[in-house]
């Protein structure tokens, strides 16, 4: 009996551009031994190359054509992780078994604004319920439809991650105890229409989870990769953060023709702090894990997959400035924060490199902030062979910053969109 061949996982530096690293990889055959057959126009397209978001998808096939150098050529299967084609599992061929018949049996999701609007109406009946303890007191929750649909958007949002998480209802129970304000307990009854209103409705319209829908079909799809895959499957860029995604992950990696490539994984930290990323034994006291770390979910990856960090191939040259070992530094784990009194000494001459380039602007409002962007916009712009990104969760700020440019007449591409409402008539 042969031994299952080792995991194919590879990472690439943050400071190295992934996708064009990541095609040139696969175009290589770094990836997968033995793939792509040279100068075969059609062998890329056995592969499925599977990107965390539609964007990274876009990206990729606008590169191909550039990479590989050809007028002409059939790209890779190249598909979001999260908008698996339930088709294509239930049509797979015999090797998906009851796979396909289960696909098949999926109840819709029940999502976009009939989710909202029923939200809303369930929220605004609780409110109703909800009177002061004395008379003329003001209501501890506003009763109009405004509040309620920012409530319902609250709420829809814990949901879809209890269920990307896995986490049950149940779990809220004893969470509050009753000596606590009565806030809590309004907190908690708030809750049961999650619990218990929303699966009666779900069930009565015979739908479920938008979440719920999307990670059966992830894991589905790792099932059938598992049982028959037809090329070359190729997971990249996603951290595994969802149980699911994690499972058709760890399903690729272990594909005889399959590999894996995470984005930035610490191959620098110390063998100590990444040990205590994941939890563990601390001078004889118990250390939580760090779940907020960003190497956290890709550390449990590679324990689901079986491998070491060690066992990880790097892709790319890191850039010289050596930035990542300071990231590295700044976001060790706070048990092992012991190490940075070596750093006091001063013999850590990459530091200068690190910060080398960088800039800070203390901004005295959120005008002045945006006004700073927008003139480091501008000035790139007007170098020659100079490009710049604002890269921000902020949207006022977005806005305040495209409002700025506006006036200079500068148009820029916002990856976020537009709402439909703030768009001109045709």
């Amino acid at each position: 009996m042969t031994a299952a061949p080792a995991p194919h996982v590879f990472t690439i530096p943050a400071s190295v551009p992934f996708v064009p690293t990541l095609l040139r990889a696969l175009i290589e055959g770094k990836l997968v031994p033995g793939f792509p057959a040279a100068h075969d126009p059609l062998a890329l397209a056995d592969a499925t190359l599977y990107l965390p978001t539609r964007r990274a998808c876009r990206l990729a096939r606008d590169l191909f054509l550039e990479m590989i150098g050809k007028s002409a050529a059939i790209v890779p299967r190249i598909v979001a992780v999260g908008d698996i084609d339930e088709d294509e599992i239930a049509f797979a061929q015999m090797g998906a078994g009851a796979l396909a018949s289960e696909a098949l049996e999926l109840p819709p999701a029940l999502g976009g604004l009939e989710r909202r609007l029923l939200l809303t109406r369930l929220v605004l009946k609780w409110a109703e319920r909800i009177a002061p303890d004395q008379q003329g007191e003001a209501p501890l929750v506003a009763n109009n439809p405004a509040s309620a649909l920012a409530l319902a958007d609250d709420l829809a949002r814990l949901m879809d991650d209890m269920t990307t998480r896995g986490v049950p209802w149940e779990r809220l129970d004893g969470l509050v105890p009753q000596a606590l304000d009565r806030y809590w307990q309004l907190t908690l009854e708030f809750l049961q229409i999650a619990r218990e209103t929303w699966p009666k409705i779900l069930a009565e319209r015979g739908a479920i989870e938008p979440a719920a829908r999307r990670d059966a079909l992830i894991k589905a799809e790792a099932a059938r990769l598992a049982a028959h895959a037809d090329g070359p499957v190729i997971a990249a860029g996603s951290t595994a953060s969802m149980p699911a995604t994690a499972e058709l992950i760890a399903a690729i990696a272990k594909l005889d023709r399959g590999a894996v490539v995470l984005p930035g994984l610490d191959l620098e930290l110390d063998a100590r702090s990444w040990q205590l990323i994941g939890g563990g034994e601390e001078a004889a006291a118990r250390v939580s894990s760090a779940f907020e770390h960003p190497q956290f979910a890709m550390q449990r990856l590679l324990q689901r997959i079986g491998i070491t960090r060690e066992q990880v191939t790097l892709l790319g040259t890191p850039a010289a400035h050596r930035r990542e070992r300071y990231v590295c530094e700044a976001l060790r784990p706070a048990a092992a924060t012991d190490a940075w009194k070596r750093l006091a000494g001063g013999d850590v001459p990459w530091i200068e490199g690190a910060l080398q380039g960088l800039k800070v602007i203390e901004a005295a409002n959120a005008e002045e902030e945006a006004l700073a962007i927008a003139i480091s916009l501008r000035e790139a712009i007007e170098t020659p062979a100079k490009t710049a990104a604002l890269v921000t969760p902020d949207r006022a700020l977005a806005r305040r910053v495209l409002a700025a440019l506006e006036r200079w007449n500068v148009a820029v591409e916002d990856s976020a969109g537009e709402e439909l409402a703030n768009t001109p008539a045709a």
